[in-house]
């Protein structure tokens, strides 16, 4: 199969060989030995063909595709979450997964057998990545694509496993183990989550399911890789201290550096960023070497990266600019859950008004205790107008909550 795989890509440089996410197990033999031949592999499913438009071209073997795009080196393609327009298909080489592989295995020195387990399709950055890292070690990763915890009965008591997550599947986990009455997970040692902003407070519900697993958190989008690694032990708010390597800056609107414990917009410099997106019409924020998805932020003490936000999620309300992401995670703390988002809609007189979406059960009297909490603390702007329970909380493939499907519901 090796030299069928190999035989097929007729121009390494031009050419990624991808497989449909039903044949993972294919992928995850193959992968490895294919990158080291200098053939340059990706995983994809028909949802992302459909949404991106890519053009692909089916092979003998059921499930397999090729894709033009140039590459200088042997790469992996990945795909970002797709919340907002559409799905990025990202290219990087796989030296510089190499680099962010090294980082991980300096945390795991205590089990360096552990295999991988991933939640989300392989497709996506944070899954593959969580394959890739656990099959250069030699050690065959898990692959749970559709989110359930049950998998985890499965694990073999006497193996050691590291789980890559995003907070949501974290949270699921919490609450799946409470339902069921579950045993706490024994066997897993490492835990690293990345993919949105992860509470100590949330990290110190996890330690309940996986009570032998140091849990990690990370910060970095698909494009930059590790910007910063937060260790089990901090129990500051920060996303981390910056990793080695990796330059930051932070630049006020006119791309200059503002004071450390300022905000402004976060940009990342280091030898491990992305090559180039798989579609031409998207493109990066470049300044002197450094790219930036616009996320905002500050460096505080001891060079650790505190987050703040999105500037795409700034609306103005009542003649008052309001932070979304700021006003989430004061939700999310108040009710304690990750099923909670707040969207924006236009009123009958087209002006913004916010929406709380959660899948958190209340009475009537709660949610009125609730909104008067959130009048006085954040005034009359931060109490949204409507509070909409669903019974059923979306996920994306990867592992976050489907934006898109809220919003049809509103």
């Amino acid at each position: 199969m090796m030299s069928t795989l190999q035989h097929i890509v007729s121009a390494p440089k031009n050419t990624f060989l991808l497989f449909d996410e039903t044949q993972h197990p294919l992928f995850l033999k193959y992968a490895t030995p294919l990158i080291q031949s200098g053939i340059s592999v990706g995983a994809i499913s028909s949802s992302i063909i459909k949404s991106l438009g890519i053009t692909v071209n089916k092979t003998a073997i059921d499930g397999v595709y090729t894709t033009k795009h140039e590459v200088k080196k042997p790469s992996i393609l990945c795909f970002s979450s797709g919340t907002k327009n559409h799905q990025k298909g990202i290219v990087r080489s796989f030296e510089s997964w190499k680099n962010s592989f090294a980082l991980i295995a300096d945390q795991i020195t205590a089990f360096p057998d552990v295999k991988g387990i991933v939640m989300g399709a392989l497709p996506y950055s944070l899954s593959l990545f969580g394959a890739m890292e656990s099959l250069q070690r030699g050690q065959q990763p898990q692959v749970f694509p559709n989110h359930e915890i049950r998998h985890f009965a499965k694990l073999a008591s006497n193996q050691n496993y590291m789980l890559w997550a995003t907070p949501l599947h974290c949270m699921f986990f919490v609450k799946a183990c409470a339902k069921k009455q579950m045993e706490p997970i024994h066997a897993v040692r490492y835990v690293f989550v990345g993919g949105a902003k992860f509470s100590n407070k949330q990290r110190n519900k996890v330690q309940h399911v996986f009570p032998n697993a140091k849990i990690y958190s990370f910060y970095g989008a698909s494009e930059t890789s590790f910007v910063t690694l937060k260790h089990p032990t901090e129990n500051n708010k920060s996303v981390g201290g910056i990793c080695k390597n990796v330059e930051v800056a932070i630049l006020d609107e006119y791309n200059q550096k503002v004071p450390n414990h300022t905000n402004g917009t976060i940009w990342v410099k280091s030898k491990d960023m992305f090559t180039s997106y798989l579609q031409k019409s998207f493109k990066t924020n470049e300044l002197d070497g450094f790219i930036s998805t616009k996320d905002k932020g500050h460096i505080g003490y001891k060079n650790r990266l505190f987050f703040s936000g999105r500037p795409d999620r700034h609306i103005s309300v009542s003649g008052h600019i309001i932070d979304l992401d700021a006003l989430e995670s004061w939700y999310k703390e108040l009710l304690d859950t990750e099923t909670l988002i707040l969207l924006s809609m236009p009123n009958e007189l087209k002006e913004n008004i916010i929406v709380l979406l959660t899948n958190e059960k209340k009475s009537a009297e709660e949610w009125q205790s609730l909104k008067k909490k959130a009048h006085d603390t954040l005034g009359p702007q931060g109490v949204p107008k409507k509070w909409v329970f669903c019974d059923i909380w979306p996920m994306l493939a990867n592992g976050k909550t489907d934006i898109k499907t809220l919003m049809k519901w509103l």
